[in-house]
């Protein structure tokens, strides 16, 4: 299985990802910056607290890589299956499942661990800059801040699951577009936001929606052994 994983990094490029990961982290930077230096009327800071803008930069982080999941998706699956060189690939004494499964644990530990990492520099970046201008003059306490963390790997890891529901509809149609579209309306479903209000606020939401996507990532294993006859 680490083998499978192995071959599907290096014949993926995967290290051009991480590219992308940099940039988009400069973006949410930049995004956050222009924030937290707006000019403010009545002398009041546009940041009420940490809360919310972890929240803020959790939304920006999560939205924007499960978007990015799927186009790994897209380019580690449905392209190969559109264009039939998985085709080929089948012909090789590998095991089929173990070749699937191979291919969405990468996109499930990378989107999980992007976000955690994104989370961590961008908050970090903002933590530091607060420290020497202090737009939020109040010290971020232990409690608070466990809270925060906690909050941000569950729904790191609901992202994560939630993430490969595309693939229900990548492999349907066969449609690299299909698949990122997918994504895009989940995004914008779950990660809306009223008044403050989101889906993803209640925490049940995107663990039903995680455990869903997990549950479509089991079915096109199980059902890999059928390609030949799709």
């Amino acid at each position: 299985m680490l083998n499978l994983i192995r071959l599907e990094l290096k014949k993926n490029k995967f290290r051009g990802s991480w590219m992308g990961v940099l940039i988009a982290n400069l973006v949410f930077m930049g995004l956050l910056a222009l924030i937290y230096f707006e000019p403010v009327m009545e002398e009041e800071s546009v940041l009420i607290g940490y809360a919310e803008l972890f929240s803020f930069i959790d939304t920006l982080v999560r939205s924007t890589f499960i978007i990015y999941a799927s186009v790994l998706l897209a380019k580690f699956v449905i392209e190969e299956y559109k264009n039939k060189t998985i085709t080929l690939m089948f012909t090789y004494p590998i095991n089929r499942k173990k070749l699937m499964a191979a291919k969405l644990s990468i996109v499930f530990v990378w989107t999980l661990a992007v976000i955690l990492l994104s989370n961590f520099i961008v908050g970090g970046a903002f933590l530091a800059v607060n420290h020497f201008v202090g737009h939020i003059p109040v010290a971020l306490e232990p409690g608070e801040l466990k809270a925060i963390a906690l909050k941000t790997l569950l729904n790191a890891v609901a992202a994560a699951g939630l993430s490969l529901i595309p693939l229900l509809v990548g492999m349907r149609k066969k449609s690299v577009p299909g698949t990122i579209v997918t994504a895009v309306l989940i995004v914008a479903v779950v990660s809306s936001s009223t008044d403050g209000f989101s889906l993803y606020s209640i925490i049940a939401i995107p663990l039903t929606l995680a455990a869903i996507g997990i549950l479509i990532a089991y079915i096109s294993i199980r059902n890999v052994d059928k390609a030949d006859l799709i």
